[in-house]
C-alpha cells in the first residue's frame, strides 16, 4: 500500500472534450479518494515521453501516440492506464504483468449509433471519411459499414492519400477531399470518424457548394460542443462517456498501484446518445406536412411544443396529419415528440448539474411525476439513476 500522495502523471490531450472528460473523471476520483498528486502534460507527447524515464511517479494514464511512446512507458514499470492503445500485439504481451491496462472508446456502438440516426432520416446512400491509420476510426469505419450493409445499403469509403507513408496536411488534403464529396451521390448520410474530421468534411462541402444537410447530412462521434458549434452548419455528434471511463480509469490504477491487479484489463468508453444539430436536421419524407411536422419537433424549443401546437402550423386537420405521420414515420407524433424530450433530458443530465425537475420543465414536461415515469419506462431506470451512472458514481 502507498504511504504517500500518489503522483500520477496524465499524457492526455486538453484540446479536445474526450481528452478533457476523461481528465474530469480522473480528477473526480482524486477528490473522491485521493488526493493525487499530478504531472500535467498537455503538449507534446513525443518530446515530454523520453523524459518520463527519469520520472519519479507512482502511475501513469497516457495517450501512446506509436509504438516508440509505448515502448518507453511500459519500460519504465509504472502502473500505466493507455488510452486507446495503439499497438495492440504489444499490449497483450504485457497483459500478463499486473501494472497494465487501457480505457478505450466503445466504437462499435458510436458507429451503430451514427448508422441509427441517419437510417432513422430515410436516407438510402451512404459515406465514411476517417483516418485509416488510427485504429479507432478504421473499427468506426468497419462497423458503421456492417450496419448499413445490414438493412442492404453499401458504404462509399474516403480513402485518403498519403506522401512517403504519412498523411498529407490539410491545405493538401482538402481539394481531394472536396473533389471526392463532389462525386457522392446526393443526398447521402455520411460518417466522420470524429469530430475534427466531421468538421473538415463540412468545410469541404461549404467549398464545394454542397448543401448540408439537405444533400449531404454528418455525424461525427465525440460531441465536443465547442467544435460542434463552431461547424457550419453545426455538427451533430455521437458523445462518449469520457468522464465515467477517466474515472473507472483511475480507479483500476489505484488498484495497480496499491499492488493488486486491475480488476478490468480493457475499459469500455461508452457512447451515450446522439447529439443532433443542424447537420442532419432532415428527414426524407415526400410528404411536405409530415416533413414540416418533423422539422418543428426535431430544430424547436421543446418546452412548448404540444402535437396539438404543431398541428396548428401544419395546413390539413389534425387526425389526417397524424395518420399520415404514423404512415410515414412508423410512429406517432407524441412518441416522436417524447423521444426527442428523452434524449435531451439524457444529455443535461449528463453534462449539467440542473435539477431533475428543472430538466422536466426546460423539455416540456408540465409534472415532474410524469417526467420520472415516461423516463423509466423508455430509459430503463429513473433520471437519477441514469445520472449517476453516466457519471460512473
Amino acid at each position: 500500500m502507498l504511504d504517500h500522495s500518489p503522483k500520477v502523471a496524465l499524457l492526455i490531450e486538453t484540446a479536445r472534450s474526450y481528452g478533457r472528460g476523461v481528465l474530469q473523471g480522473v480528477a473526480r476520483y482524486s477528490r473522491l479518494y485521493g488526493p493525487w498528486r499530478f504531472h500535467l502534460t498537455p503538449g507534446d507527447f513525443e518530446q515530454i515521453a523520453p523524459k518520463m524515464r527519469d520520472w519519479q511517479g507512482d502511475g501513469v494514464i497516457a495517450r501512446a501516440l506509436d509504438r516508440d511512446m509505448a515502448h518507453i512507458l511500459l519500460e519504465m514499470r509504472v502502473p500505466t492506464v493507455f488510452l486507446d492503445f495503439p499497438v495492440e500485439n504489444l499490449l497483450r504481451s504485457e497483459s500478463e504483468t499486473k501494472f497494465c491496462a487501457d480505457l478505450t472508446s466503445d466504437s462499435v456502438g458510436a458507429a451503430r449509433m451514427a448508422a441509427k440516426l441517419l437510417l432513422d432520416k430515410k436516407l438510402t446512400q451512404f459515406a465514411f471519411v476517417g483516418y485509416p491509420y488510427q485504429s479507432w476510426s478504421v473499427k468506426r469505419e468497419a462497423a458503421f459499414v456492417a450496419a448499413i450493409r445490414e438493412v442492404g445499403y453499401d458504404t462509399m469509403v474516403y480513402r485518403p492519400p498519403t506522401s512517403f507513408g504519412r498523411p498529407l496536411r490539410w491545405e493538401k488534403e482538402e481539394p481531394i477531399l472536396r473533389e471526392w464529396l463532389k462525386s457522392l451521390p446526393k443526398p447521402i448520410g455520411l460518417m466522420a470518424c470524429n469530430d475534427q474530421r466531421g468538421r473538415e468534411a463540412l468545410d469541404a462541402c461549404e467549398s464545394a457548394h454542397i448543401k448540408a444537410p439537405e444533400e449531404i447530412a454528418v455525424i461525427g462521434v465525440d460531441a465536443d460542443e465547442l467544435l460542434c458549434e463552431l461547424c457550419a452548419p453545426p455538427l451533430t455528434s455521437v458523445a462518449l462517456n469520457a468522464e465515467k471511463g477517466g474515472f473507472l480509469a483511475a480507479k483500476i490504477l489505484d488498484e495497480m498501484m496499491n499492488g493488486a491487479e486491475p480488476s478490468i484489463k480493457h475499459i469500455l468508453v461508452e457512447p451515450t446518445g446522439v447529439v443532433e444539430r443542424r447537420s442532419t436536421n432532415i428527414i426524407l419524407v415526400e410528404d411536405e406536412d409530415v416533413a414540416e411536422a418533423l422539422r418543428i419537433i426535431h430544430s424547436e424549443r421543446l418546452e412548448s411544443l404540444t402535437v396539438d401546437s404543431i398541428s396548428r402550423r401544419i395546413p390539413i386537420s389534425r387526425r389526417q396529419l397524424e395518420i399520415k405521420f404514423r404512415k410515414r414515420v412508423g410512429r406517432t407524433m407524441l412518441e416522436e415528440l417524447q423521444n426527442v424530450r428523452i434524449e435531451r433530458a439524457k444529455q443535461m443530465l449528463r453534462e449539467t448539474d440542473a435539477a431533475i425537475d428543472k430538466i422536466a420543465r426546460t423539455i416540456g414536461f408540465s409534472a415532474a411525476g410524469y417526467f420520472h415515469q415516461t423516463f423509466r419506462s423508455k430509459v430503463g431506470v429513473t433520471p437519477a439513476k441514469y445520472r449517476q451512472e453516466a457519471r460512473g458514481e
